[in-house]
């Protein structure tokens, strides 16, 4: 169940989102202090009105693969919140005004270390890197970039986030009959692990697994998890995406290991 907050304070501006997402501190529904959250507005033109959406979905699918994202959660923008909001950031009153009712928020991991570009993969890491390879070039994300890696770590742990510019598939002027094909897949070269999984001896094995497990009542789970005020016709075709990879599983196993011979 997704949990829902309400912003309650804002702290500041997060400089390293192209979308500006704000950290606020929230309550929950009795209104105990519970916490800060990075939180994105909705009312971004950047993200088409689906960010929410792409978000939840690619969040809840990384807690299927077993790879680690940060809790995410529904933050209530109340009117009031959103005028203390304008207050204090006239540049982006538009997008606040837009952006009253639910918004996706990840809770803050703290501490924590950016990962750094042209960073080596510690041996440690090297399972679940290649693990996050695979899971991006199933959700079509080509927002985790060598120059934007999207990645923090916490001791040995690797995380991901920002997801809202996943499922390019769904904006393509083309898009192939044969969705776990890769090979035209170009975005993949610029994935910050790519260079460095090239080459080496890969293991799949779990991820294969949970892919074939992603069965319907799997997306039916997720579906049951996301707000209402963020479902969109776009995500029939994500479940229909899933679906045709997941019928595929050893084929899209076996493209995501020549991508990186």
């Amino acid at each position: 169940m997704l949990k829902r907050f309400t912003a309650t304070h804002f702290i500041k501006v997060m400089t390293t989102g192209r979308t500006s997402p704000l950290l606020c501190g929230c309550s929950d529904q009795h209104g105990a202090p519970s916490g800060e959250f990075v939180v994105k507005l909705l009312g971004r033109p950047d993200t088409g009105g689906c960010g929410a959406l792409f978000e939840i979905v690619a969040s809840r699918l990384a807690n299927h693969f077993g790879i680690l994202v940060p809790e995410a959660a529904a933050v209530d923008v109340t009117p009031d919140f959103a005028r203390l909001l304008s207050d204090s950031l006239p540049a982006l009153v538009p997008a606040i005004n837009a952006s009253v009712g639910l918004a996706f928020a990840t809770r803050v991991i703290s501490p924590m270390s950016t990962w750094f570009v042209g960073r080596t993969i510690p041996e440690v890491m090297f399972a679940h890197a290649t693990k996050i390879f695979a899971f991006d070039s199933l959700i079509q994300n080509v927002d985790r970039r060598t120059e934007k890696p999207n990645l923090f770590t916490q001791g040995d742990d690797l995380y991901i986030y920002d997801h809202e510019n996943s499922f390019s598939f769904l904006f393509a002027l083309s898009v192939g009959s044969k969705p776990w094909i890769l090979e035209q897949d170009t975005y993949l070269d610029n994935h910050p692990f790519y260079s460095r999984l090239k080459s080496k001896k890969l293991e799949l094995g779990d991820f294969r697994e949970r892919l074939a497990m992603l069965k319907d009542d799997a997306l039916l789970k997720i579906r049951r998890d996301i707000p209402h005020e963020w479902i969109h016709e776009h995500l029939n075709r994500i479940e229909a995406h899933l679906t045709e990879v997941r019928e595929h599983a050893d084929e899209f196993v076996e493209q995501v290991i020549r991508r990186l011979v």
